[in-house]
C-alpha cells in the first residue's frame, strides 16, 4: 500500500473517533462546522511537521474584549473573507486556497477565531483574563494537584497554548476549541473545560 493511502486511512480512522466524541458531547450546536474544522486539523497534522495551532470555534462578538492582537500583521482575516464551510468538504480549488490561508497562521503565536457559521474572523489573537487556575478549581474541585496539566486531565505535560485553549472552552460557553501541539503533533478538542477528544488514547473518556 502507498504512503498516501496509509495516511488517508489514518485520517479517516481519527475522523470516525472525532465523530463519536461529538455525538457524545453535550454541546450539540454547529456540528457540521466542528467536523469540517476537525478534518482540516487532521489533514494539516499529517501534511505538516512541527507546528502549533489554536482554534476557538463558535466565537461571538460579545467576547471581543478578551481578544487582543499584539501583532496586526498576524491578523490576516480582517480583510480576507474565508468561510471554512464553502464550497465543499472535498479539496476544490477554493477549499485549497482557504486551507492555505489557515496554513499561513501556523507560525503565529495566538488563536484563530471562527464563528458558528464557519467565518474565520481573526488570527494571531491573544486571549486575556482567562484565569486557568480558577477554572481548573471549578472544573475539578476535588483534584488538589498544583500542576495544572494533571488538574485539567492531561496525561502528558502541556504548556500555555493548551492551558489557554482548555480554559477558553470553559469561559466561552458553547465553543469547541482545537489545538495541535508543536512538540508532539497531538490533536485535542475541548468543550466546557474538558478534553472532548485527544489523539492520546489515555485521555479519551
Amino acid at each position: 500500500m502507498s504512503d498516501f493511502y496509509n495516511i488517508y486511512m489514518n485520517i479517516e480512522q481519527r475522523f470516525k473517533e472525532v465523530q463519536k466524541a461529538l455525538e457524545a458531547s453535550k454541546v450539540k450546536n454547529f456540528i457540521e462546522v466542528k467536523l469540517r474544522v476537525a478534518r482540516m486539523c487532521l489533514f494539516l497534522r499529517k501534511r505538516r511537521k512541527r507546528f502549533g495551532l489554536f482554534i476557538i470555534l463558535g466565537w461571538q462578538k460579545k467576547w471581543n474584549e478578551y481578544a487582543t492582537t499584539p501583532d496586526i500583521s498576524q491578523d490576516i482575516f480582517t480583510k480576507c473573507h474565508v468561510n471554512i464551510m464553502s464550497p465543499s468538504q472535498k479539496l476544490t480549488a477554493q477549499a485549497r486556497r482557504n486551507q492555505r490561508k489557515i496554513v499561513k497562521t501556523i507560525n503565529f503565536d495566538g488563536a484563530i477565531l471562527i464563528n458558528a457559521a464557519g467565518d474565520v474572523l481573526h488570527s494571531g489573537a491573544m486571549i486575556e483574563d482567562l484565569k486557568p487556575r480558577e477554572a481548573a478549581e471549578k472544573i475539578n474541585p476535588r483534584h488538589n494537584s498544583p500542576d495544572l496539566s494533571s488538574r485539567f486531565g492531561f496525561k502528558q505535560k502541556v504548556h500555555m497554548r493548551h492551558l489557554a485553549a482548555i480554559t477558553s472552552s470553559f469561559v466561552f460557553k458553547g465553543t469547541t476549541v482545537f489545538t495541535i501541539s508543536e512538540e508532539s503533533g497531538h490533536l485535542h478538542m475541548f468543550e466546557n473545560g474538558k478534553i472532548l477528544y485527544s489523539t492520546i488514547e489515555q485521555e479519551r473518556a
